[in-house]
């Protein structure tokens, strides 16, 4: 490396510790090639149409005719995006082409569908905001594929990111992998051919990619709207039922066509309204295999398949069920062999099914009180409807239940909460010859799609510069939300609100519920947007006016089985369907009106409309060029057409008339700093003033004109988009004009180089100085923790034993504990050594405080007195010291100290332990051959026990107390048993004062709770060097606890000093306790 590159490499290693945006450069760059592709772009038609000449629909229609004809279908308007359908396919979505706009901003490269998707993706990194996509446009528009390329993008770069990390590339295969195969599962049961696309998607989808806070992707769900189910029972002339019905008579296996009852289908009544059942260039079968294996990937099991495709098949067979017209207006079935092989495919007894079918239960209420039952038969109308209104629950139910199974697989819980990025597609506005209640729906959800985009294109825009007190001229827009208060208002009712009205009073005759319709809904004729025409009615939409036929519409929006239908659905003695039709939905004595199925497109439409407004929208307008799916045919009136619905000359009169670009203040100086010597200097952010003027500066200082820019109260804005290009240039060529400056400073340095030199040498002469003395420390530091190294082994096997047993105290097993074995150090400590006698010769292994209880009179009960513990290799010293003359409570000045051996129990006659299982520190030691036991409280008891049992080589079991008393037996004196009894608590009496997590008296101790049983040691003991971690559950309250109370080694040698113990006086007055 030579040396302009090493200062190169110093410069941009300072400006990335300084958190600055620099570029990778090199000694001798070398500008970027353009793809070829971007430069045929550029130079075709505007790929911005803000910057057209004149504004008109026509103008734009043309210039997209222009770039149409030469294969470019992506054009700008702003932020929005307008994608024209080819009919064919262009390769401009290759490896190459997407890794251009990783990490680029919309306005570098030209516009396209991956532009979209990092700008959504870069959003969410960098703001950690959620954000959406909105893909709106008419059937066969392209929305579908969009959708797709998005999210190939998406999981492409977000790939990238994890390639090194191994946990995140997992799920992202995962993520990846199960949208890529469930793919045929939701386009067989969700799509179906139109007159208008082969394959169009006839329900609403909203894919949600899931993202942890730190980008790494987690997992999906898909939320599915407006299913168009009325398309089970009837098509429209030149169109077919959902492609899975199809799929499945072509593709399904000899012996399921055998089970199933399966033909042609030509066959069957349901998939023949449409008089077409074929589609050009798509293969059934081959669609049907790829649609199993789907189910298997998602994991869908082979019993549960069968229930499917048991389920698919009697929608079919109940098509296939005619009814006759017999007397009195009764409709009875025609042919029962194919009713009787339906309700097998249901398994529901047939008898059930025909009645079901046949008659319907009414019942009148007076009031309150329940009334009188009728069972009123059906005519042939209506014996067809509700065999219709079966198939199209049927069919609803099982699509739910697909896309709750989809969504099972897509979703990886790591128990994190992260961000997202949606991408919505659903069907766009539709206007036919005849348009009923399920157009109006799609066109209603429209509306408020369009609301949102006026909202966040059209208003917010305008808003914003009143905000910012920008001078611009205001521009008049259609705001659309008078339309949809048409739609669902309540007050006055909207016509949402009438239909419902109309479904809950009237009787079961269609033709008079078509009839109050049209009597009621004359009261929207107050709306401007709202005009009545005998049994039609018009809505005026922001795409135009639409007329809607009043007869059918009441029907449909019942949307509800009759509770005949809905009973016999239970009583199926398969699990799979009754669970799709659970009984509280069917609860007899529910006082609740059923919802019609406007009531749950206004909620749907509600929830997506909150969905996407807590994110940042992104917008991606799809137009059909023609309607015969031909490439390079552009039909223009038919274009023009679609620009008007969708609103596309205001958003570019409002982009026109106002800024093509703002940003708050300080990420503009943040990325343009460098452009002006006021506020930078060698790459460096020198600027010391406020941000506006700042942003100032580097405009003044460029020579950009007062008219091409204007400063906000919160950002700045620049007019035109030129101008941000001439800036993204500057700062580009900005690191070229900086190799000289990187000359000099090199140069320079080279002069002070021997300077440094000298500094090196003088540092490296302190660090011999110091370097012995380092050694020196760290060898004692090491014996002194060499001589503790035994007493882990020791802890390590005691802790088998108490775990899982005993309530744990935190510094039992915190990592910082140490048994340190003669905590009282002994050979200093004479008075002790006397009262052992011959016993201290013997070698010490644990000492310390404790205190033991002693046993009372004939009238007097047990006490707790003061003692000192003594554990040699073989025996157990119990020593008493006492003051004499010494007064309750006040210990006399100068007076000698009094000893007593009270207990010499060799370690070979101790058998056994007892404890409680709570985190008191009481212990019993059992020594059957010395008459009586000793009862200790010993803060130190776990170790105390471990160096017992360290001597009888473990033999010594340890025993803990139960329920119901949790009492310890054990003999006080000879041939004479005491207990000693233990009660958890939460607090002590009140007038009780102990800082002890314990409290004694008369024979019980009182004990708060402590750490969970389960408490252990987050790493396993090792024999050296180890520290010990703490392992405790979640519902653990942590103790308060004195820190390092016998951990630290400086600070036992001055706890345990003998004078210490020998001026607290009234530690030893047996008398207060």
């Amino acid at each position: 490396m030579n040396a302009v590159a090493k200062a190169l490499a110093n410069v941009q290693g300072k400006n990335a510790a300084a958190g600055k945006d620099v570029p990778k450069i090199s000694a001798n760059p070398v500008k970027k090639k353009k793809p070829a592709w971007q430069d045929k772009i550029k130079q075709t038609g505007l790929d911005d149409m803000t910057l057209l000449s004149k504004v008109s629909n026509e103008q734009i229609a043309q210039n997209m005719q222009e770039r149409f004809q030469s294969d470019i279908i992506y054009t700008n308007i702003g932020d929005v995006l307008i994608s024209v359908n080819p009919y064919k396919w262009i390769d401009i979505y290759g490896n190459d082409i997407l890794e251009e706009y990783i990490g680029r901003s919309r306005i570098e490269l030209p516009p396209h569908i991956f532009a979209i998707a990092e700008a959504a993706y870069r959003g969410m990194m960098m703001e950690k905001y959620n954000q959406c996509v909105i893909i709106s446009g008419e059937s066969g528009a392209g929305k579908t594929e969009a959708a797709k390329k998005i999210m190939h993008y998406i999981a492409e770069v977000s790939g990238k990111r994890e390639e090194q990390n191994t946990n995140a590339a997992e799920r992202l295969a995962h993520v990846r992998h199960i949208i890529l195969e469930t793919n045929p599962l939701l386009e067989a049961f969700g799509n179906a051919k139109t007159l208008r696309n082969n394959n169009s998607s006839r329900f609403g989808k909203y894919f949600e990619i899931q993202f942890s806070e730190d980008g790494d992707p987690d997992g999906g769900v898909i939320t599915n709207y407006l299913l168009e189910k009325s398309r089970v029972v009837f098509q429209t002339k030149g169109e077919r039922n959902f492609h899975v019905f199809y799929q499945f008579c072509r593709g399904a296996t000899a012996k399921e066509k055998e089970d199933y009852g399966l033909y042609e289908p030509e066959s069957f009544d349901y998939l023949m309204k449409g008089e077409c059942t074929h589609v050009d260039h798509m293969d059934d079968v081959a669609e049907w295999a790829d649609m199993r294996k789907a189910m298997s990937v998602i994991g869908i099991t082979q019993e549960e398949q069968t229930n499917i495709l048991s389920l698919v098949a009697a929608i079919l067979w109940l098509g296939q069920i005619e009814f006759q017209e017999e007397r009195g207006d009764k409709a009875s079935v025609v042919d029962m062999s194919v009713l009787d092989f339906a309700a097998s495919l249901l398994a529901i007894p047939s008898a059930f099914l025909k009645t079901a079918l046949e008659i319907r239960e009414v019942e009148t209420k007076h009031g309150a009180r329940a009334g009188t039952t009728y069972k009123v038969p059906y005519n042939k109308q209506q014996a067809g409807s509700a065999r219709d209104a079966l198939a199209k629950s049927i069919y609803a139910r099982l699509f739910d239940w697909i896309v709750v199974r989809v969504n099972q697989a897509l979703r990886k819980d790591t128990g994190r909460v992260g961000l997202s990025i949606g991408v919505l597609d659903i069907y766009g506005f539709e206007v036919f010859e005849k348009n009923g209640f399920e157009q109006f729906c799609i066109n209603y959800v429209n509306e408020k799609l369009q609301q949102i985009f006026i909202e966040f294109t059209l208003k917010k825009e305008q808003e914003e510069y009143v905000a910012e007190g920008i001078k611009w001229t205001p521009i008049n827009f259609f705001n659309n939300k008078i339309v949809c208060e048409l739609c669902e208002s309540k007050a006055p009712p909207g016509i949402f609100s009438v239909l419902d009205d109309v479904c809950k009073t009237v009787s079961a005759d269609a033709k008079a519920a078509d009839q109050s319709l049209a009597n009621r809904i004359a009261g929207c004729k107050q709306n401007a947007h709202f005009d009545l025409r005998g049994m039609h009615f018009v809505v005026k939409h922001y795409a135009g006016p639409v007329t809607y036929e009043i007869v059918g519409m009441v029907e449909k929006n019942k949307d509800t089985l009759v509770k005949d239908l809905f009973g016999t659905m239970q009583i199926s003695t398969n699990g799979f369907i009754t669970a799709l039709y659970p009984a509280h939905e069917n609860d007899p004595q529910s006082k609740k009106a059923p919802t019609t199925a406007g009531f749950k497109i206004k909620s749907q439409a509600n929830e997506l409309v909150k969905a996407l407004s807590a994110a940042m929208p992104h917008y991606v307008r799809c137009l059909k060029p023609n309607d015969e799916k031909q490439p390079m045919y552009y039909d223009l009136p038919r274009v023009n057409h679609q620009i008007q619905y969708l609103g596309l000359l205001d958003n570019i009169k409002v982009r026109r008339a106002g800024f093509a670009y703002r940003t708050t203040f300080n990420k503009f100086m943040d990325r343009y700093y460098l452009l002006s010597g006021k506020t930078s200097y060698a790459a460096q952010f020198i600027w010391k003033g406020s941000e506006t003027e700042g942003c100032k500066a580097i405009l003044m200082d460029n020579n950009f004109g007062p008219d091409e820019w204007q400063v906000g109260k919160t950002k700045i804005f620049l007019r035109h988009p030129e101008t941000l290009f001439a800036l993204e240039d500057m700062r580009e060529n900005f690191w070229h004009y900086m190799v000289g400056r990187i000359k000099t400073a090199y140069r320079t340095y080279r002069q002070f180089r021997h300077e440094c030199s000298n500094r090196i040498k003088t540092a490296f002469k302190v660090w011999k100085t110091y370097r012995i003395e380092c050694a020196l420390m760290i060898q004692r530091t090491y014996r002194d923790f060499k001589e503790l190294t035994p007493f882990y082994d020791i802890r390590h096997n005691n802790e088998q034993k108490i775990a899982g047993r005993k309530e744990r105290n935190r510094f039992s097993i915190i990592s910082v504990r140490k048994f340190g074995g003669d905590y009282l150090n002994m050979p200093k400590f004479h008075i002790l050594l006397e009262a052992m006698g011959p016993g201290s010769q013997e070698q010490v292994i644990f000492s310390s405080k404790c205190s033991i209880v002693t046993p009372g009179g004939i009238f007097s009960s047990s006490k707790l007195g003061p003692r000192f513990c003594v554990i040699t290799k073989q025996a157990l010293y119990v020593i008493r010291v006492w003051q004499k003359g010494a007064k309750k409570g006040a210990p006399k000045q100068g007076g000698l100290y009094e000893k007593k051996l009270e207990r010499r129990i060799p370690l070979q006659s101790i058998e056994s332990f007892s404890m409680s299982p709570f985190a008191d520190h009481y212990v019993v030691v059992h020594a059957p051959s010395e008459f009586y036991d000793v009862c200790i409280c010993c803060d130190l008891k776990t170790e105390l026990i471990s160096q017992i049992n360290q001597i009888r080589n473990w033999q010594c079991a340890i025993n803990f107390s139960g329920p119901p008393k949790y009492e310890i037996v054990y003999f006080k004196k000879k041939k004479s048993k005491g207990k000693l009894a233990f009660e958890q608590v939460q607090q002590f009496p009140p007038k009780v004062i102990t800082k002890d997590n314990s409290f004694f008296k008369k024979d019980k101790v009182l004990v708060k709770p402590g750490l969970p049983a389960s408490s252990t040691p987050a790493k396993p003991f090792k024999k050296k060097g180890t520290t010990f971690g703490l392992s405790v559950p979640t519902t653990a309250t942590p103790m308060q606890v004195p820190q390092q109370q016998y951990y630290d080694e400086g600070a036992s040698e001055a706890y345990y000093d003998e004078g210490q113990y020998y001026d607290e006086g009234q530690y030893y007055d047996e008398g207060q306790y």
